[in-house]
């Protein structure tokens, strides 16, 4: 039986990594320094203080870890603001058949704050029974604790729930929560195959959720 279905956020949802991209990018340009797409996939999902801690390190004590989380939630909140952070095609549409349906949750590596301002500027709240971010857990993905969190808060058991996510860690951690998982990966960040063959479907876009979630259940 299937009674839940808990979705990632950022790379499946909204299109936030390349917004992400850029935000990281300008702030390593402005001291003569590269990020890299390799360093973008290395941080997707996981929560606040381990992007920080990442992002401290690469810098090299230029910036203090607290600039870089207050610089980096700024300018994203402010992109969410303008609209510069697009909605992913068929996200609306799949969140309403799934809320018509299922228990709604939300399990994301974003910070709280970065969460609401994505689900009030798409109109999607009402789609959610509960939203938990990695920064509210111990560990972020590719750990389980997410997941598991956003289970208990909705009082679902694992077995009947299925993770939908993007990318590599996110994957993983569904899995590891005892979840299913379908994986809807972005050909630009794809995980690796290894990876993928963990997920227990693979489909290319949102419009294909619903049929896919019928045939897991």
């Amino acid at each position: 039986m299937l009674t839940a279905v808990i979705f990632d956020l950022d790379g499946l949802l909204v299109d936030s990594e390349p917004v992400w991209f850029r935000v990281r990018d300008e702030m390593f340009q402005r001291f003569g320094m590269v990020w890299t797409e390799a360093d973008q996939m290395k941080q997707m999902g996981v929560s606040t203080a381990m992007w920080a801690e990442y992002i401290t390190q690469k810098l090299q004590g230029k910036l203090s870890r607290e600039a870089i989380v207050d610089e980096s939630l700024g300018k994203m909140a402010a992109y969410y603001q303008t609209g510069e952070v697009r909605t992913m095609p068929g996200a609306t549409e799949a969140l309403g058949d799934c809320s018509a349906k299922y228990k709604v949750g939300l399990a994301s590596g974003s910070p709280k704050q970065l969460i609401e301002a994505a689900l009030q500027g798409a109109n999607w709240r009402r789609f959610f029974q509960d939203a938990v971010s990695s920064d509210e857990v111990q560990h972020g993905k590719p750990a389980p604790d997410v997941y598991v969190e956003v289970l208990r808060r909705m009082g679902v058991v694992a077995a009947e729930a299925v993770v939908v996510e993007d990318s590599g860690g996110g994957i993983r951690a569904g899995k590891a929560a005892g979840a299913r998982v379908i994986a809807i990966p972005n050909p630009q960040l794809m995980p690796a195959p290894e990876v993928l063959r963990q997920a227990d479907a693979v489909i290319d876009s949102l419009f294909a959720l619903g049929r896919t979630i019928e045939m897991l259940a």
